[in-house]
């Protein structure tokens, strides 16, 4: 049976992993903007999107559905078929990434010419190289999640990541001293994404190889060489029937991101009536807030993972309880962090504006996306948890109606407002999948939530968390805007000074109202250790 401590352990593993990269991949960007300028990152911004959408189709299904699969066969003792669901999950995605690489890089011209921009057919060629080895890296990710081993997950994440970076500014910065134009740049960068993959799928193999050898490995079922070994269409299409609507509800972040690459540049150019270039730098302006939106909401999509094989665990083994209960911490801890950690970018967003991109342009759409990680968290998490139980369309089928909320909210806002309205339209349509995801929960698990002490509290603590970090930043902004510093230092010095006070105020509010029971830290790793701590807090 799962540990007390393993199903959030996990979550904050990922979590942990996931903001370190989310930070590692924020922060290139601030080089990348001094090396290609805003065009320069705008077209980039207008091509990723559409990578990260492949992306999600050749992997995302995987991981959860392999992790979910591999946890029942533990649950039922049959640890011998692991091995084997391995190898045939490996053969099935390769296939899938030659499929869909050839895909992308043949129509790239078609979706450059749909996306108003023919100068994005060769960065879109370059990064579709990637789905050739990325697919493969979901596998191994889904099996080290299976065996509740996020170590290696983050691990892997947190690899990746790096090399990512580090290819796309040697790319770059190469590149740009040749003297080649932003078309050709953008290209070697998306290249520089291709060789990153194939190292991390080195490196996870490798992790892969330590795993086994620290344990004594389970017996293949069957003759490996035989084409029965690998050909089990049953364990094929239980694949397919589990993978393919993760696959389209994991889109929520591509797709809806995927919107605005589609529709924003037509609507700067056509209804604000300015020119390519200029579209380009407003997109490429706007995108800013892009990552902090991920970075805020990276609990609610490591709840996801994990929740999957937990509740899967719980429900095969006949335990409705262990299931309402995993489902409520779900809730609970994606509203306790995700809560703080939007409205926290939001009090903060100008600083961070300023300390990573030298200017506060577009400081408004970035708290707007910030505020708009709140309901994106509990929606990944919503997704984790239909998907646990065994209703992983429904995700998918809300997604749809998402798409179409965010397209009429695009159109209509983004005409208004601009790049602002192009975040709003995130807090609109988010917030509507999001509920209509907890709807169809409560239809299928009983969870019972408090509304004061699970919704009411919460919210009051992150709201003065916000109020304090807000005007801490507004303090150290009057105090030293007549001491002469640079702007990325004086940004830097707002938000580091305002993220302190809120974590600060808001931790202490955590443990000392105290807005989580002794009974959740028992869900935690060190749970014991912090009880005691709040039970001292109390006193005091």
């Amino acid at each position: 049976m799962l540990k007390k401590s393993r199903f959030i352990g996990g979550a904050l593993i990922l979590a942990a992993a996931g903001i370190l990269s989310k930070i590692i991949g924020m922060f290139y960007r601030i080089p990348l903007q001094e090396i290609v300028g805003n065009s320069g990152l705008g077209l980039y911004q207008e091509v990723y999107p559409l990578y990260l959408t492949f992306l999600i189709l050749a992997t995302a299904g995987i991981p959860v559905a392999l992790s979910r699969i591999i946890a029942e066969s533990l649950a039922e003792g049959k640890t011998a078929e692991v091995r084997q669901i391995l190898a045939r999950s490996m053969l099935m995605m390769g296939i899938i990434g030659v499929v869909l690489f050839f895909l992308l890089y043949l129509s790239a011209p078609l979706i450059a010419l749909f996306m108003g921009n023919p100068h994005l057919t060769g960065p879109i060629r370059a990064i579709s190289l990637s789905l050739l080895f990325v697919p493969l890296i979901a596998v191994l990710r889904g099996y080290f999640s299976g065996h509740q081993q996020m170590i290696y997950v983050g691990l892997s994440q947190v690899f990746e990541q790096t090399l990512r970076v580090a290819f796309i500014l040697i790319a770059s910065l190469y590149l740009v001293s040749l003297g080649e134009d932003t078309d050709t740049v953008i290209t070697g960068v998306n290249f520089g994404t291709m060789i990153s993959t194939v190292i991390s799928l080195l490196f996870l193999s490798c992790l892969l190889w330590l795993s086994q050898r620290k344990k004594q490995a389970s017996p293949s079922t069957g003759d490996w060489r035989s084409l029965a070994w690998w050909g089990d269409r049953h364990f094929y299409l239980a694949m397919w029937r589990i993978a393919w609507p993760i696959c389209i509800s994991a889109l929520v972040i591509p797709i809806f991101s995927l919107v605005d690459s589609f529709m924003a540049i037509n609507i700067f150019r056509y209804v604000w009536h300015v020119d390519g270039v200029t579209a380009d730098s407003w997109f490429g302006i706007y995108s800013r807030g892009g990552s902090l939106l991920q970075l805020a909401s990276l609990f609610g999509a490591s709840i996801a993972l994990s929740i999957v094989p937990a509740i899967a665990e719980a429900r095969r083994q006949g335990d409705e309880q262990r299931a309402s209960t995993l489902t409520r911490l779900s809730y609970r801890f994606a509203w306790l962090i995700g809560l703080p950690a939007g409205l926290g970018l939001a009090a903060v967003a100008e600083g961070a504006n300023l300390a990573l991109y030298g200017d506060t342009d577009g400081s408004l759409a970035m708290a707007i996306l910030g505020i708009s990680a709140i309901p994106l968290s509990l929606l990944l998490a919503t997704n984790g948890i239909l998907q646990g139980i065994g209703k992983e369309k429904i995700p998918a089928a809300h997604l749809l109606w998402g798409v179409i909320a965010k397209a009429i909210l695009t159109l209509l806002l983004a005409s208004l407002l601009g790049i602002d309205g192009l975040a709003l339209s995130w807090l609109g349509a988010t917030s509507f999948v999001c509920m209509l995801n907890m709807r169809k929960i409560a239809a299928f698990v009983r969870v019972e939530l408090n509304v004061r002490f699970d919704l009411l509290y919460p919210l009051l603590a992150a709201g003065v968390m916000t109020l304090l970090a807000w005007g801490v930043t507004e303090f150290v902004s009057t105090s030293l805007s007549s001491a002469a510093l640079k702007p990325r230092l004086l940004g830097a010095l707002e938000t580091v000074s305002g993220v302190g006070i809120g974590l600060i105020v808001y931790l202490s509010s955590l443990l000392a109202v105290p807005l989580i029971t002794h009974s959740e830290l028992e869900w935690l790793p060190g749970g014991a250790k912090l009880s005691k701590l709040m039970g001292r807090l109390r006193k005091r």
